[in-house]
């Protein structure tokens, strides 16, 4: 059958994430906290910047791996990369498979639809509904198994993001308390606030990931949505050109190309 195992269907692809990736993510977070603690802090001289981020990077890891199991961070990290970075599904693209798998139920009835195979796990699931005739009760039920899912991933990576904001916050506030008490001369100066700065300045960044998660999150949200959604229209008519009007009725204006 040319579309089984066809680019056609091809969704998204959520790839296994090695060490070598993450570590690019990592040092760019480094060295865009020490350019925006520098600019914050008014200090002149990068070298200046090297104690108070190992302290506030060191002590916000630290503190994360006593929170969290290491298997939850790591998972975090994937979705950093592959979310936060990479942007997640579009919806464009789960609705075109979905055209496609109404084209092969019309051309091949029910049985060439539960045959398809495609990089998405949501296609193949709604492919095995479709093949199976499901009831409007069994696909909705699997649509609000994948919608938990979905929440289910969005929020364990989240959390650990909102904790980082809160410990970066918390340790760069301790160090420079502790640098003030300890310090003989003026003690609102631009070293002593440094690692509270570089505190706000790793929060905000990871601020800026949070938003961008769940920007994301929403995006997969509609995606799931559509996925499911489609067996039942399918179902009930596998009309290419009255699926597409459905469907894009589905896909919310702001996330609309």
């Amino acid at each position: 059958m040319a579309l089984r195992n066809s680019d056609d269907l091809a969704v998204h692809k959520h790839e296994s994430i090695e060490l070598w990736q993450i570590i690019p993510l990592l040092l760019a977070a480094i060295l865009l906290t020490i350019g925006l603690a520098m600019f914050m802090s008014g200090i002149q001289h990068a070298v200046d910047v090297v104690q108070p981020i190992i302290v506030v990077f060191g002590g916000t890891l630290v503190a994360l791996l006593i929170t969290f199991p290491l298997g939850q961070l790591s998972h975090a990290l994937q979705i950093a990369l592959s979310r936060g970075i990479r942007g997640g599904n579009a919806p464009e693209e789960m609705a075109r498979a979905m055209l496609k798998v109404c084209d092969v139920s019309r051309r091949e009835g029910l049985l060439g639809v539960a045959e398809v195979r495609s990089n998405s796990a949501e296609v193949e699931q709604v492919c095995h509904l479709i093949g199976d005739a499901a009831r409007p009760s069994d696909i909705e039920h699997s649509l609000t198994k994948s919608q938990a899912s979905e929440r289910m991933i969005h929020q364990m990576a989240v959390d650990i993001f909102l904790f980082t904001i809160v410990y970066a916050i918390l340790i760069g506030a301790l160090a420079s308390i502790v640098r003030m008490v300890s310090t003989e001369g003026a003690i609102l100066t631009g070293v002593n606030v440094l690692p509270f700065v570089s505190g706000v300045s790793l929060a905000i960044l990871t601020t800026m990931l949070v938003g961008r998660l769940r920007s994301v999150h929403m995006r997969e949200m509609v995606v799931v949505d559509i996925a499911y959604r489609s067996a039942g229209f399918i179902l009930e008519d596998n009309n290419v050109q009255r699926l597409h009007t459905r469907l894009s009725l589905l896909v919310p204006p702001g996330l609309r190309k």
